[in-house]
């Protein structure tokens, strides 16, 4: 436990180990701060909440739900390094410090985004979603502000479970639903709050749907033809009429707007599906509507190109399949992306994950016992490594080797 006598703190203070480097900020629930930490060879990002958390069982949930989130290596997720509570009862949290902007600050939301980078925005959302929610981690506050633009262009999801650590009343508060409590920003809350169904992976989905729609429109789903900030300002303090609209209201469709007419019709099903109102209607989880915005980015936008996949049989012979931007599962089990043979083989074995070229893809094993080597080096459980150009991964006897396109 850290002891401190006040979060107020100034270059050259200490937080338990940590020193104080700089104040970054205050947010509605907490300082944050840059500071050294004796293991991290660059400065971090340290958040500490500004009043203690009163609910025990609260933090504690959100605290093992972070600690989680520090097992976590992919590059479209913000790396946590530490997390817990000081003997006042603050929630701290360290991450990596980032460079770059909000989604909202990097990108002006009156104005229609060009739809392959906003598929691609969302795209890479989805791939450090895809992760969490494996792992069983709903984010329940996506918004454009838990976007993290780097200067690279690279997008992090940011401040995963941070509603529940920092508030555990919510921030809304109470008064607003048959259940009394919501959690989340009300322009992107998922309508089974309302009903006080428990949030899943398909609810995180809706809200990267919101996000989706008004960056190829610039406009909101509920309101039509009003701008996009206009609408912001004026509902800005009226949660109980965005939460009626998305309970309530039929979503404006694309076609509705020049530029969303202008859509492929796959782009118009993409949205539909993702902004049902039963979360049984929509993409399960951000695995699925990553790969879906892979498949419009290649089919209908051509805005990336695939790769070809060769997997080569233990007792000889090969087979090809196009391999599109996005978290794709290999094993023995039909949802597989990648379907393999064999007794000795899991279900899933491993996630293969690209976000398109000219990154260079990634193999996450899922299992000990040395059964997934890439380059002839093994890939331990929970691990993460980088897929060459020139290197094959093998899985029980299987080989794969990726045939790039040429960009």
């Amino acid at each position: 436990m850290l002891a401190v006598m006040s979060l107020r703190l100034r270059p050259g203070d200490r937080y338990g180990t940590y020193e104080i480097l700089d104040v970054l900020g205050q947010g509605g629930f907490a300082w944050v701060y840059r500071v050294r930490a004796n293991d991290l060879p660059q400065p971090a990002a340290l958040k500490v909440s500004l009043e203690p958390v009163r609910d025990h069982a609260t933090a504690q949930r959100s605290l093992r739900e972070i600690s989680v989130l520090r097992s976590l290596t992919n590059s479209h997720v913000v790396r946590v390094h530490d997390a817990g509570t000081d003997d006042d009862g603050h929630v701290f949290i360290l991450m990596d410090e980032l460079d770059g902007a909000q989604l909202d600050q990097w990108h002006d939301f009156d104005d229609p985004m060009p739809p392959g980078q906003a598929l691609w925005v969302v795209h890479q959302a989805c791939l450090g979603l895809a992760e969490a929610h494996a792992r069983g981690i709903v984010h329940r506050d996506l918004k454009p502000e838990n976007l993290w633009v780097e200067a690279d262009q690279n997008v992090k999801v940011i401040d995963f479970g941070l509603a529940r650590a920092w508030d555990s009343a919510s921030t809304l508060g109470r008064g607003v639903t048959m259940s009394g409590i919501l959690v989340g920003t009300p322009r992107y809350m998922q309508p089974e709050q309302v009903h006080g169904a428990r949030l899943t992976p398909a609810s995180d989905v809706y809200s990267l749907t919101t996000i989706l729609y008004e960056l190829l429109t610039g406009h909101t789903v509920y309101f039509a033809d009003r701008p996009f900030s206009d609408v912001r300002e004026a509902l800005r303090d009226e949660p109980v009429e965005w939460i009626a609209a998305h309970v309530r209201a039929s979503v404006v469709p694309l076609s509705h707007y020049p530029v969303g007419a202008a859509l492929p019709e796959s782009v118009h099903a993409l949205i539909a599906r993702g902004l049902a109102k039963d979360p049984g209607d929509r993409y399960p989880d951000a695995r699925a509507l990553g790969n879906a915005l892979g498949q419009v980015l290649h089919y209908d936008l051509g805005a990336v190109l695939g790769a070809t996949l060769r997997v080569t049989h233990p007792w000889g012979g090969h087979e090809d399949q196009l391999l599109l931007p996005g978290s794709h599962r290999i094993g023995t089990g039909a949802h597989c992306e990648v379907v393999l043979r064999g007794d000795e083989l899991e279900e899933e074995e491993a996630v293969l994950e690209w976000a398109g070229p000219p990154d260079l893809p990634e193999v996450h094993a899922l299992h000990d016992g040395g059964r997934v080597t890439v380059g002839g080096g093994p890939v331990a459980k929970a691990m993460r490594r980088q897929w060459g150009r020139d290197e094959s991964v093998e899985v029980a006897g299987y080989s794969l080797r990726l045939i790039h396109p040429e960009v």
